[in-house]
């Protein structure tokens, strides 16, 4: 949004270093744009990206951050600091699995394929604003053959995201999981019943978000044991 040059008017240099109100309640401060217009504004809401400014005389708008002087918007962030916006948490996670490698083996008349997997995970911020200094904590969950039956195992991992605008969607890799299939060559069996082709397979995600260190938000996929997953979409207030 371009600033109106009627919004402004001819004023002296904002002072550097003088002591500000930063509280909600402030009084009307003078800002200034990059090639010296001035308005008189309070601040009422601010994201990374932008100010909503209360004009003195006039009805309050929404200004990109960049549309102010270098010492508006340290200001702007200072009051952003002072006044932290309740932030709420939504993101729209999925994923899909892709092999990496693979080697085979023959040990004792049975054929081994060792695969390494990666979860791709992409991941939607729809929490209203830009988000900084976000971590993705991830639990990849996988059924693993163990003689004749199948157990559960977890591996975990974190992926650092940065920052993330409103409505913009990130993509980012796992770690890789090593999965096996088992299989026997013919005129062979186990004696313990199992059957003579087992596989190894990746089920399920968690994601854990993480804002500035702290929890926000837990999704889990499906596939995922019931006793170890999160109500779907969980936000942390």
């Amino acid at each position: 949004m371009e600033l109106s040059s009627r919004l402004f008017r001819s004023a002296p240099s904002v002072v550097l270093g003088v002591v500000l109100a930063l509280s909600a309640e402030a009084a009307p401060r003078t800002f200034t744009s990059p090639d010296g217009r001035t308005l008189q504004a309070e601040i009422q809401a601010a994201t990374a990206d932008t100010v909503t400014l209360k004009l003195a005389a006039g009805p309050a708008m929404t200004v990109p951050v960049s549309k102010f002087s270098k010492a508006d918007q340290a200001f702007i962030t200072e009051w952003r600091k002072a006044n932290p916006e309740t932030i709420k948490y939504e993101f729209v996670p999925a994923f899909t699995k892709s092999k990496t490698d693979s080697s085979k083996a023959v040990v004792n008349n049975e054929e081994r394929t060792t695969e390494s997997w990666v979860c791709n995970v992409k991941l939607l911020n729809r929490s209203g604003q830009q988000l900084d200094d976000l971590k993705v904590d991830y639990e990849i969950y996988f059924s693993q053959a163990n003689g004749p039956d199948y157990v559960t195992r977890k591996a975990t991992g974190s992926a650092a995201v940065g920052s993330i605008k409103h409505l913009q969607e990130i993509n980012f890799q796992t770690s890789d999981v090593k999965l096996v299939t088992y299989k026997l060559e013919g005129g062979f069996y186990y004696s313990d019943g199992s059957r003579s082709r087992r596989k190894d397979s990746i089920e399920g995600v968690v994601l854990k978000i993480k804002h500035g260190g702290k929890q926000v938000f837990e999704w889990a996929s499906s596939g995922v044991p019931k006793d170890r997953a999160p109500a779907t979409g969980t936000a942390n207030r």
